[in-house]
């Protein structure tokens, strides 16, 4: 269910999007743990050994590996409700988008992915896309014409060469199915892959997002990664 990264000296756990309810839980854990726990809306939970972030767009990280005191607890967050909530706040909370006469440009919202980590999760071979990311990038693809330029670990037409780390990968210019087919998520790795750009930001030649139940049934598939449902 969860994803482990180590990156630049930090652990990290990929979680679901959390609601009020699964923090408060996750709060009560490390608190009976003996960490010393405060809550904005990140909590941060503090021992001897560190300080642990918990954050409810769904990861936490630390200097140390958190896994022992996070992981015994994901059985029970799991099994709470999800909570409503409006549709357009759900949708914002993954991306927003704005029109011009000749392009879409859309901004998708990550945990990880899209983030200061990006150089260092590429020159790891790493990818933090998680599996409900996934399935709305691949959605907005797919409703999509034009192409739009990410990142891919091999060559095409007009590509360019770009290294991070010892890894190659190289800027292009990919069209929507070929986006569907090689977008890499977290703990998965195909024999060609492609990868959000930095800045998240995907431009495209149109975006049709004109059905508003298609975008209620894609938030209510996406499971155990995000615990709200539209309304």
């Amino acid at each position: 269910m969860v994803h482990e990264l180590a990156v630049v000296g930090r652990h990290y756990i990929l979680l679901p999007k959390l609601n009020h309810t699964q923090m408060e839980a996750l709060a009560k854990r490390l608190t009976e743990s003996g960490f010393l726990v405060s809550r904005s809306k990140v909590i941060l939970a503090t021992s001897a050994r560190g300080v642990i972030h918990v954050d409810p767009r769904g990861f936490c990280w630390s200097a140390f590996d958190p896994s022992d005191e996070i992981l015994p607890v994901i059985p029970n967050v799991l099994e709470i409700p999800k909570e409503r909530e409006p549709l357009q706040e759900l949708m914002g909370s993954y991306f927003m988008f704005a029109k011009s006469k000749a392009k879409t440009v859309v901004k998708v919202s990550t945990r990880v992915e899209s983030s200061t980590l990006w150089k260092a999760l590429r020159a790891s071979g790493e990818c933090g896309l998680t599996p409900d990311e996934h399935a709305v990038v691949s959605f907005l693809f797919k409703k999509a014409k034009g192409m739009c330029r990410l990142l891919t670990d091999y060559p095409t037409d007009g590509s360019t060469l770009r290294i991070y780390g010892r890894r190659r990968y190289y800027e292009s210019e990919l069209g929507p199915p070929e986006v569907v087919s090689t977008l890499r998520s977290a703990g998965q790795r195909a024999f060609r892959n492609s990868y959000v750009p930095r800045n998240g930001a995907l431009t495209f030649e149109s975006l049709d997002l004109s059905s508003g139940e298609e975008l209620a049934h894609l938030f209510q598939d996406l499971g155990e990664w995000c615990f709200f449902q539209p309304t």
